[in-house]
């Protein structure tokens, strides 16, 4: 429902009168102005009032007047700005505007104006500074003289000419009073021999000079490490204003340069506004609040050294002055009252001073009469002033001054007077539209002295009070409007001047709202994400109805290229999404009138970001590694993975250790004499985040004794007259220090007199050694261990018992009686006889290491083609005897005669085999068809071609054939063909009973006594369905009960290879038919009745379609029912009953009728009864 009154607006009576005021400074400049000499100043001074001010100068608290200066300073006409065109230095002072018209004066802040000055440095030497390598060191500044303070910066000369200016760090630094501190000095500060300077900036002046220079000679060769020293801090006692920012410094000085702490000693956390500057070593606080007063201290450590040392500080904070209740200015009518409040505070607590008109307060009681008037003036405490019943000439500006050491705040208001009639300067509008539930403001917003008092009237009735408020500036409020809230609405303003009014008509429409509301969303990053939302309306605002999207409140523009709205269904996508759009997007619904929002959250789940702030503490055999976590990107953190990379191979990152995710630091085993660099990379479930930045200062160890000896100490005999030795190198990372070397020694075990002359390797990446030997297999004691400059390394060092070279084993030690048993389809077993006593001896015949034996085995007269050979090694051989050794041997050809010999091996050379000798396995499964293929696919049948088993061994029996539905990546039960194939030459036969348009997978097995072999199975699709051809058949065989019939099909047909055969007796109504047939081509009829003349038929189907073939006649053998009483006499037998038990009834009927019993008729209640009826009742005779 839509309620809508109109009235053209109306405003009954309008009276403006000119309105007097004091002035009221409005611009003027800041309390401090340098200048250069001969460069324009401008002092801005702009006051308000009525009559417009003049404006008049001081300077010094004399009278300055401008005119007198030719033209070199002057004030711009209509205003009271003041311009100094070519200012020189008895232009300095302090200067205040005045603004003044009939009604009081007004006055600026007092300007500071100075001269601005830039001395140049004395001139001096340069100074040579010679410190030692890791000490720390000072270079010294005192600017000149500057107004205002110089900017002071350090910089280095360039060799070609200019300059370049310094960038601080943790290393080098500037303090308060200029000077340059390292911290500690490394080669690079040498700048090539050129000179450091600090130079003063003079912005004003735009100017700036340049002090003595310096120049660095370090001494040493390699850097001292220290601990962490005091070097330069503020003073302990440091004040600040409140408000300003306020900065307390420290600079130690160590190598490693120190890490730079702040702390409060009373254990609170540093406020918001806190931070740390100068790379920690300053701690500047912005916006400085009372509560930021305390004691503070500064700490600093390094890696040689963990004691903290500390400086403490004790902060105050001081306050220039600031309003608490600053003075405003009054208009008021004839007759009333005003005050004025004027109260600040400071540390220490400000003075608080009145002026009237530019003059202190107590000498404008002495000279204005109306001040003096107690009972229209009263100044009852320091900061109110009060005026009672004023009169039209009681107009006055008023000052408030309040200041302390810190400085001053100052305050220009007036007091006016004013006689106006009333009016309305802002009236109702003419129409006003808005939404039920909403706020309203009918304006009425008015002026006039004294005050009006407003009065407002709806559909001319006036409105009390209720949901209706009346605001102070005469607007009237309904804070949730109804639909019963429109209508016609009046403002009336009244004083005692005069009375005014006002119109407006309110239309309320109908709520707009949210109908389909925004979800949650969860979203992966660069994946899409998009809300849906609709809304309505009030039927009258349709039109207007629009759909507007935030994004955590800020409106999503079309600048957002990958977030776009559909205008159908008002939609929002955002494409590709990534981690900063996670956030809160809100649907809102407007008309123009009202709106009607909902919010929903999308989450984007991103790799995380990279660990920050990756270093280390503690770098000796263990190191402390902390970092900062970055963000989770919504995804919770898994884990860390710390890498780290050597100085041996910096371009190869090291797995570390695996960090639980709640950790923020880790201790890490280190190596000695390695430099270290340290990175992390955190996991979430997303994936891994970008490797953090490596830790800015590499961690160095200290060396030590290698770790341990070399590893996998061994002797090869591969090469002829040579003792070949190797082992695996120690890694630079396990070195420990420098001057790594091996040391070799090698003594033969047959030498009681050699002494082992120790060889020197002093090649770390070594990895073998060869000498000259005489003796195959004579064996060497070795020894090899590892050493630096340290010391040897930890643990006794690896000893092996070694050998030469190794030969071709005597022939004398073959392998006799090899003998088969038991041969299986696959395998057999074998035993032999060897001679142990060869086995570990020294001078043995195998010459070498027994490494078992080699069996070599093929088909027999078939060796080039099927030769096969395998290596038994001796845990792999069964003793059985004293020299007898038993062996299994698999994957053998089954049913095949096959050949097999042993020979002893050693590692490189395989001895005389033993005599061949011959043996039969049993028959076994048979191999794979060689290929299966399709010749022809029809819509309920396929028809099938293979080539039997390249493993042909004679013991075939025939095919196995099975297939199974294919549904995408399901399989159906697997079913077989029945009657599957038992002669072993046939390679073709079709597939049928299939269901049309269908995937099937078909197996085929070929088939022996022992069983099936390997499955090759093919995938075909059978065809739509179509159309079967009419079939034709022929009857075979007829008998007593049965008939047989057969036919022919086309087995490559596309359709129609399913038949069944339907028969009924001649003449019969339905046909019976048999199961289908989808194997034979023939169908056994059978449970027929002898000597019956049937009716066949048969069909070929493919589940879908059927064709009939022709109708043929036959008659069964035997005698029909009808003349076959042996054969029916079941039949007979019921016959004779049935007419026995007739006649039995009709004997009964008689009997009864005959001895008088009789049915008597039962009224129903189809037609009438007769209720007088007596009850039947019978007699018997």
């Amino acid at each position: 429902m839509l309620v809508t009154v109109i009235f053209v607006n109306t405003l009954f009576v309008t009276a403006v009168l000119a309105v007097s005021r004091p002035p009221g400074i409005v611009l003027q400049p800041s309390k401090n102005i340098f200048y250069k000499p001969f460069e324009t100043v401008k002092l801005p001074c702009e006051a308000e009032g009525d009559p417009t001010p003049s404006y008049s100068w001081t300077r010094n608290e004399i009278p300055f007047e401008p005119s007198g200066n030719e033209a070199r300073i002057v004030k711009l006409p209509n205003s009271g700005t003041l311009v100094f065109n070519s200012p020189e230095a008895k232009d300095e002072g302090l200067y205040q505007c005045i603004a003044s018209n009939s009604f009081g004066r007004s006055a600026t802040v007092k300007i500071n104006m100075r001269e601005a000055k830039l001395d140049s440095f004395p001139i001096s030497e340069t100074v040579f500074h010679r410190p030692k390598l890791g000490s720390h060191l000072t270079l010294n500044c005192v600017p000149p003289n500057s107004v205002p303070q110089p900017q002071v910066v350090w910089i280095v000369e360039q060799r070609l000419g200019g300059f370049t200016v310094i960038n601080y760090d943790a290393r080098v630094t500037m303090d308060r009073e200029y000077r340059l501190r390292f911290a500690n000095v490394i080669e690079s500060d040498e700048m090539d021999g050129m000179a450091y300077r600090c130079m003063a900036i003079n912005d004003i002046m735009r100017r700036n000079v340049q002090g003595p220079g310096h120049k660095i000679r370090p001494q040493g060769i390699t850097a001292d490490y220290a601990g962490t020293q005091y070097l330069w801090a503020d003073q302990d006692d440091r004040s600040g204003l409140r408000g300003e920012t306020l900065s307390v410094k420290c600079i130690f000085s160590g190598n490693p340069t120190p890490d730079v702490h702040w702390e409060r000693t009373d254990g609170k956390p540093l406020s918001d506004n806190a931070k740390l500057k100068s790379f920690g070593q300053e701690l500047q606080i912005e916006n400085l609040q009372f509560e930021d007063a305390g004691n503070y201290e500064c700490w600093a450590t390094n890696t040689i050294h963990q004691a903290r040392q500390i400086r403490t500080f004790s902060i105050r904070v001081m306050s220039a002055p600031y309003f608490v209740e600053e003075p405003e200015d009054v208009e008021i009518g004839v007759g009333g009252n005003a005050e004025f409040s004027c109260s600040a505070e400071g540390v220490p607590p400000p003075n608080i001073q009145w002026f009237i008109n530019g003059e202190s307060l107590e000498t404008a009681i002495t000279k204005d009469k109306r001040l003096q008037d107690t009972k229209k003036f009263s100044h009852p405490v320091t900061g109110k002033l009060f005026f009672q019943k004023v009169a039209k000439n009681d107009y006055m500006v008023i000052q408030c001054n309040a200041s302390n050491i810190h400085g001053y705040v100052f305050s220009d208001v007036y007091l006016n007077i004013l006689e106006e009639a009333p009016t309305i300067i802002e009236p109702p509008k003419a129409l006003t539209k808005s939404a039920e539930g909403s706020p309203v403001n009918l304006t009425c917003r008015t002026t006039g002295k004294p005050d009006p008092i407003i009065t407002w009237f709806k559909d001319r009735q006036q409105i009390t009070g209720g949901r209706y408020r009346i605001l102070p500036s005469g607007s009237l409020h309904i804070a949730t409007v109804v639909l019963a809230d429109a209508g016609h609405f009046i403002c009336e303003a009244r004083n005692i001047f005069n009375t005014t009014r006002a119109d407006g008509t309110l239309v309320v429409r109908r709520k707009t709202r949210i109908e389909k509301m925004p979800k949650d969303l969860e979203v992966f990053a660069n994946s899409d994400a998009k809300f849906t939302c609709s809304g309505t309306t009030d039927p009258e605002e349709v039109n207007n109805l629009r759909i507007v999207w935030l994004k955590d409140g800020k409106e999503i523009t079309t600048k957002d290229q990958r977030m776009t709205t559909n205008i159908q269904d008002s939609s929002l996508t955002i494409s590709g999404t990534i981690t900063r759009d996670s956030g809160t997007y809100t649907c809102i619904a407007t008309n123009g009138l009202d709106n009607s929002s909902h919010s929903a959250l999308l989450t984007v789940k991103d790799r995380p970001k990279a660990p920050t702030r990756v270093k280390h503490q503690f770098c000796d055999t263990n190191a402390t590694i902390t970092w900062m976590p970055g963000s989770y990107n919504n995804a919770p953190l898994q884990y860390y993975v710390l890498q780290y990379n050597t100085s041996f191979n910096p371009d190869q990152w090291n797995f570390g250790l695996k960090v639980n995710a709640s950790l923020v630091k880790v201790n890490m085993t280190l190596s000695p004499w390695v430099t270290y660099n340290f990175r992390l990379i955190a996991y979430n479930k997303i994936g891994a985040s970008d490797p953090s930045f490596p830790s800015p200062e590499p961690c160095i160890t200290k060396s030590a004794r290698p770790k341990y000896h070399p590893k996998n100490l061994r002797t090869i005999g591969h090469q002829k007259g040579k003792l070949y030795i190797e082992w695996t190198p120690v890694p630079q990372i396990h070195q420990n220090g420098p001057g790594f070397h091996y040391l070799l020694e090698v003594v033969r075990e047959s030498s009681q007199s050699e002494t082992a002359v120790p060889i020197p390797i002093s090649d770390w990446k070594t990895d073998h050694y060869e000498m000259s030997a005489q003796n195959i297999y004579e064996p060497y004691k070795i020894t090899i261990s590892a050493a630096n400059n340290d010391g040897p390394a930890e643990g006794d060092p690896t000893t092996i018992r070694g050998f030469a070279y190794e030969s071709i084993p005597d022939p004398s030690i073959s392998p006799t009686n090899l003998d088969p048993e038991n041969p299986g389809d696959t395998f057999v077993d074998l035993t032999w006889d060897f001679d142990k006593s060869e086995i570990g001896k020294l001078n043995t015949k195998i010459r070498g290491e027994f490494r078992g034996f080699k069996v070599q085995f093929w088909e027999s007269n078939r060796r080039p083609s099927t030769a096969r050979e395998i290596d038994l090694e001796p845990n792999e051989v069964e003793s059985i005897s004293a020299n007898k050794y038993r062996a299994r041997i698999n994957k053998l050809t089954p049913n095949t005669f096959m050949d097999v010999q042993v020979a002893v091996r050693n590692n490189f050379y395989i001895g005389k085999p033993s005599e061949v000798i011959q043996f039969r396995t049993l028959p076994g499964l048979p191999g794979v068809v060689e290929y299966l293929r399709v010749l022809n696919v029809g819509d309920t049948h396929v028809n099938l071609e293979w080539r039997s088993p390249i493993e042909n061994r004679g013991d075939l029996e025939g095919y196995d054939i099975s297939y199974r539905t294919v549904r995408g990546l399901d399989l159906g039960v697997m079913q077989d063909r029945e009657p599957q194939i038992n002669d072993k030459y046939t390679t073709n036969t079709y597939l049928s009973g299939l269901s049309p348009n269908t995937k099937y997978r078909i197996y085929i097995y070929a088939r022996t006594a022992k069983g099936r072999g390997e499955a090759y199975f093919i995938e075909i699709v059978t065809a739509k369905p179509g159309t079967p051809r009419m079939p034709r058949f022929t009857i075979e065989n007829v008998g007593r009960t049965f008939i047989n019939v057969s036919w022919w099909v086309n087995a490559f047909a596309d359709s129609g290879t399913v038949v069944y055969v339907e028969y009924r007796k001649l003449y019969g109504q339905e046909w019976m038919r048999t199961t289908d047939e989808v194997v034979n081509t023939w169908k056994n009829v059978s449970n027929l009745e002898p000597g019956t003349r049937y009716e066949l038929r048969i069909k070929a189907t493919n589940g879908k379609i059927s064709i009939a073939s022709g109708i043929d006649e036959v008659t069964t053998d035997g005698t029909a029912v009808a003349y076959d009483l042996i054969g029916n006499i079941g039949w007979f037998c019921g016959m004779l009953v049935s007419v026995l038990f007739i006649i039995g009834m009709v004997v009964l009927l008689i009997v009864c009728y005959r001895q008088g019993f009789r049915f008597n008729q039962i009224s129903t209640g189809l037609g009438g009864r007769n209720l007088n009826r007596e009850p039947y009742s019978g007699s018997y005779d």
